[in-house]
């Protein structure tokens, strides 16, 4: 959180917008698609929900793998799980043209 305070301070100083991060659980099926389970302001406040997830899905895990940026991705039969960090669109990017 002090990281994010130091972000609108520069921010209000002239610096650059601050950014702001959410983590999105979702899961679904290869080739179906997929539905969100949860949002999330961290990862850590994620991982309960994914530990659950991941243990009901139906035909175990068969593939896992951790991205560079703390993504997870699980993969079991025809079914996937993953958690994502997406940033938020805030005022401040939009009307700074930072926004995409």
């Amino acid at each position: 959180m002090n990281a994010e305070v130091e972000r609108l301070r520069a921010y209000r100083a002239g610096g650059p917008p601050p950014v702001q991060v959410v983590w999105l659980l979702e899961a679904g099926e290869d080739h179906e698609g997929g539905s969100v389970l949860g949002v999330f302001s961290d990862r850590e406040a994620a991982r309960g929900a994914f530990l659950d997830a991941a243990q009901r899905m139906p035909f175990g895990i068969d593939a896992a793998e951790e991205e560079e940026d703390g993504s997870l991705r699980l993969h079991g039969g025809c079914d996937w799980l993953t958690l994502t960090p997406h940033t938020v669109a805030t005022t401040e990017a939009i009307e700074a043209g930072d926004a995409g």
